[in-house]
């Protein structure tokens, strides 16, 4: 009987870690990932022929806060400094001239601040509006960021 209760307590204490560790420092934004985008198909498998998107809970309970996602600066499309692509991946080809892409790999970022190419990973901080939207850039986008900032990120 003791040890169930030892085992208990140490599951009970390895949670509460585990679970203030995936909370992050008080004040600082909640952290999304490209995988929570969507829920289902996401690939457009061919021009023209977007997949019936639906967006994931997080994101829609996320609407209008302000949050964190780890990517990459699209280097590819012109921009004025005010805007870029954050990618789920760095590439050398144009995620938007193919074939086919990943609705879930992408999302546009307009800044608070104007900025340079930024090459290696980032973090952009800003504003997460999501929704089928023809954007500011005159592209149709799913998940936006307003008012962000963005970070170089030390690669581990």
């Amino acid at each position: 009987m003791l040890n169930v209760r030892a085992s208990l307590k140490f599951t009970a204490f390895v949670m509460l870690v585990i679970g203030l560790g995936q909370a992050g420092p008080v004040g600082a934004e909640p952290r999304i990932r490209f995988a929570d985008f969507f829920m289902g198909e996401t690939y457009q498998p061919g021009i023209g022929m977007e997949p019936s998107i639906k967006l994931s809970p997080k994101m829609l309970e996320l609407h209008g806060q302000n949050v964190e996602l780890l990517g990459f600066m699209d280097g590819l499309l012109p921009r004025d400094g005010m805007f870029f692509m954050v990618i789920k991946e760095p590439t050398a080809m144009c995620p938007f001239h193919t074939y086919d892409f990943d609705w879930a790999a992408f999302a546009p970022v307009f800044l608070k601040k104007g900025t340079n190419y930024i090459p290696g990973p980032i973090k952009v901080t800003g504003r997460l509006d999501v929704g089928r939207k023809r954007d500011e850039t005159g592209f149709v986008s799913w998940v936006r960021f307003y008012d962000a900032t963005i970070i170089k990120v030390e690669q581990p």
